[in-house]
Order: structure tokens, then sequence, then C-alpha cells
């Protein structure tokens, strides 16, 4: 009877053990039906991510008692329409293509996050790995297409924008996010470089911080990141890069509205010291099942003899079939001037300052 009863009490405790942890596996399949029109060429194809990035990823929680609570989210990119991964090295990413053993091929990995954390009911998260940087975080969460697709604002595009080694994601950096305060939240991060011997040692590091006021229909969020980089005499992008964000959104019931600003600096005197300056106002309107959502955004780029500026229009239309299937579909023109180039879906132009235009019809299920 003691042998059956201790027995009992270890099932129990085993029983309890596995019911305080939990593994997730999640994903996203995204195709989309692209054409972009150009003053050199057109393009149309399939792609991937129109909606919502395609991506599949693992993520777990392990109570540990005592409102401690310990956490794992690997999580992979692929391009659905050919079944390749996707890097998401945000097409310049110095921060992790500098450290040893790093590639940016398309083989499947965890590149768009590979974190462990540590979360506590009253203090918030310490989490490790590879991430969102705070400054895409806080550009991103006012833009009514997510930063996917044709739409996605040009506050996030890298090919105007000034902060490319660390535009969207770092590696190799820890980041702490509070709890909620009576609406007040807030985040710091600092991520390193790691740079092999023989090369700068300081390529790479820089911290960022976000706070922000989420309470009911208001959120305002504001960013600032620095991170070092020795000047590239061939890359006017290159160099110690300060960010700055700033937006909003206030949801009305029958409409959401959205704005943001974001300011970059590289310092980099072969190119004058390049600036950026970019500005986003959006709107998403439920409409039945679906949802209208509507952006312009402005990016322009100034350094020694140059003041690129790119409008982006965008309008887009969202079904939803189910709570996790939808169709979708989104229109968007490009008016470039002073030397800007963006060209849409796979388009390219002639020359500089030409214009272009976009669409995507697509399928988004999530698992």
């Amino acid at each position: 009877m003691k042998k059956l009863a201790t027995l009992t009490v270890l099932a129990v405790a085993s029983a309890a053990s596995f019911a305080q942890s939990s593994v997730t596996l999640f994903g996203v399949a995204d195709a989309t039906v692209q054409f972009g029109r150009g003053s050199a060429s057109n393009n149309s194809g399939l792609g991937s991510g129109g909606n919502a990035s395609s991506r599949i990823g693992f993520r777990g929680v392990e109570d540990l008692g005592g409102g401690l609570k310990a956490g794992f989210w690997l999580e992979s990119g692929f391009n659905l329409d050919d079944g390749t991964g996707s890097s998401n090295l945000s097409g310049g990413d110095y921060n992790n293509q500098f450290n040893s053993g790093y590639s940016a091929g398309s083989g499947l990995r965890f590149a768009r996050r590979a974190t462990v954390s540590l979360m506590g009911d009253s203090w918030g998260e310490f989490r490790l790995g590879r991430d969102f940087s705070l400054q895409y975080l806080n550009a991103s969460a006012y833009d009514p297409f997510g930063d996917n697709g044709v739409g996605s604002t040009l506050l996030t595009n890298t090919r105007m924008g000034l902060g490319g080694p660390v535009a969207t994601r770092v590696g190799n950096s820890a980041t702490y996010f509070t709890p909620n305060f009576g609406g007040f939240y807030g985040a710091v991060q600092a991520y390193r470089g790691e740079q092999p011997a023989g090369t700068n040692h300081s390529n790479g590091n820089g911290y960022g911080a976000r706070i922000g006021y989420k309470n009911g229909p208001l959120d305002v969020g504001l960013s600032y990141a620095k991170t070092d980089y020795a000047a590239d005499a061939a890359d006017y992008r290159v160099g110690d890069i300060k960010d700055w964000g700033l937006g909003a959104s206030y949801d009305f019931g029958m409409a959401s509205v959205m704005a943001a600003y974001r300011k970059q600096e590289v310092n980099n005197a072969a190119f004058g010291d390049p600036e950026g300056t970019g500005y986003i106002v959006g709107a998403k309107v439920p409409v039945g099942a679906g949802e209208i959502r509507a952006s312009w955004s402005r990016f322009e780029t100034e350094f020694t003899g140059v003041d690129a500026k790119a409008d982006k229009f965008a309008l887009g239309y969202v079904h939803n079939l189910s709570k996790r299937t939808a169709v979708y579909t989104t229109f968007a023109y490009v008016k470039n001037k002073g030397g800007a180039g963006v060209a849409l879906n796979g388009a390219t132009l002639t020359s500089a300052n030409d214009n272009s235009k976009g669409l995507d019809i697509g399928l988004r299920h999530v698992f």
C-alpha cells in the first residue's frame, strides 16, 4: 500500500508538472498573386506574405511557480511560392552577417526570432536572442498593413531608409519589457555585433528603448536607438546610426486611425552625414466580415547632392472567411522624386523619378 501511495503521488506530481508547461506549433501560410508595373519592365508571378509573412515556429512556456515563468520562441520564415526558406536579413543585416558562422542563404532557419525568456507577473519579461529591434517595432506598429505586402509603409523600406543593418531585427540581443502600468509600457534593448578578431569590434553594437501608453482606444509609442558602425565610403547607409520614432493610433469603433514619424541619421562624412525622414498616415475600417485598409507614407533621404523622396499610396481589403483564413487584395502606387527609384512587386524603372504600381491578390491561413 505504501508503494502504491508513493507511485500515485509521483504520478499526480508528474501530471501537474506537464500541465504547467506547454509547447505550441504555429505559423502562417500566405500566397500572393503579384503584379508590378514600372517604366522599364512589368512583372507578375506568385509571391509570399502579402498579408502576413509566411512562417513556421515553436513556442513554449513553463510555469516555475510563484508567478515566474520560462519561455522560448523559435520562428523561421519561408517563401510559400517556391518552398524555400527565408533568411529574414532585411536586405543588409550587418549585425549578423559579420558574425562567424552566420550566412544569408535561403535555407530554413530561425532568423525571424530565436529567444529564451524569463517572465514575471509583476515585473515583466527579460528576453535573450534574435528579435525585432525596438525602433522597427515602433515604426511598424502604426502601419495598417503591418509592414507586409505591396502596401507596407516606406518607413520600414530598407531601400529608402537609413537603418539598414538593424532596420528590422537584431541578433545577440538582450531585451527587457515592462508590464503594463496603468496603460504605460516600456522596453530597453542592447545588442552586440560580436565581430571576429582583426575587425572593428564595435561594428553592430547598439542599444534602443521604447516607451508608450496604451489604454482603451489610444496607443502612443516613442522609440530611440543608436548603433555603432565604421563609416563606409561606398554605402551612404553605413556609419553610426541614430533612429528616432513617434507614433499614435486611436480606435473610434467605426474606424481606427494611425500616424507615425521616423527620423534617421548616419554619421558618414563621405556622404555629408545622410539623414532620412519618414511619415505615415493610415486607417482601418471594419466592414462586415472584412476590413478596408488605407495609408499614405513618405520617406525622404538627404545626403551630398541627393534629396530623394518617395510617396506611397496604398488601399486594400481583407475578407475573413473564418478566424484563421482570409482572402485579400492591395493596390499601391509610388511616386518618386529627387532621384528616388522605389519600384513595386519586382517591376523595374527606366530611370530614377519614374513611378510604379503594384497589386496583390492573396490567400492567408493561420495555424
